[in-house]
């Protein structure tokens, strides 16, 4: 069984590997059920063992590269870090990479994985955008820190934002959507539904992203508890998704 959905908007410039798992494939008992690739969530150290043992020979990937995630606006330069993730737990939401087959990943299970590629450089970044993430902007921070290091320019990359729970399920406090409609306009939400997914398309189309660079998947985490992990539809009790993207050619 297919242990993850490749993201084939970036896949097909031939420049990247990159993906989300579903949660099929693993042998993590309820709620985890089944392939849960995260240690922090109370799952048997064995079961997440094997699942990153079943998940890594499946894709190819021989290591990972992620930080330990507290909804932040943290970046986390992979390229400066000198063990892998697996090893060692930085704080930050996101990282970036300009190196050959260096892997990096985020954990999710509602919050939004934004994938980012710059196809000139080339460069990656990767950030967990929860709604924490999203009002301090963690994915402009994260295309900044590429700026910064790598010489990225938004108008070059290409970006998209993986499953995630949507404005169909995501009902939120009233004083949180007038935070949000403060920063990225009205069109972020419907009642108290609250659309993180345009929340941050907004930001990125403000620094230069156009807007046909931006693709969102159509899934619903929520929605979709039979592909995908959701901490809220499950109560807090669940797994969680690895997002990943490698840079397959050399700068």
């Amino acid at each position: 069984m297919k242990t993850y959905h490749a993201i084939q908007e970036l896949e097909a410039t031939g420049i990247v590997t990159a993906g989300i798992t579903t949660r099929h494939g693993g042998v993590s008992r309820a709620p985890y059920t089944f392939l849960n690739l995260a240690e922090h969530v109370g799952d048997d150290a064995d079961a997440v063992a094997t699942n990153r043992e079943i998940f890594f020979k499946q894709s190819g990937l021989t290591d990972m590269y992620y930080c330990q995630q507290i909804h932040s606006d943290r970046v986390i330069d992979a390229d400066c870090t000198t063990s892998t993730a697996l090893k060692q737990h930085p704080e930050a939401d996101a990282l970036v990479s300009a190196r050959h087959r260096v892997p990096l990943g985020i954990f999710t299970a509602d919050c939004v994985p934004i994938f980012i590629l710059d196809v000139v450089t080339p460069a990656i970044g990767i950030a967990h955008a929860g709604w924490r993430g999203t009002l301090t902007r963690i994915a402009v921070n994260t295309l900044a820190r590429m700026q910064n290091r790598f010489g990225t320019l938004a108008m070059n990359c290409q970006v998209h934002l993986g499953p995630s729970i949507q404005k169909c399920c995501y009902t939120v406090s009233t004083e949180l959507i007038n935070q949000f409609t403060e920063h990225f306009g009205s069109n972020i939400h419907s009642g108290t539904k609250l659309s993180l997914q345009t929340a941050n398309v907004n930001q990125l189309m403000e620094i230069g992203l156009p807007a046909a660079s931006i693709s969102v998947s159509p899934f619903c985490t929520a929605c979709r508890t039979d592909i995908f992990y959701s901490h809220r539809a499950e109560l807090g009790r669940t797994g969680r998704m690895l997002s990943f993207i490698q840079l397959n050619t050399k700068n």
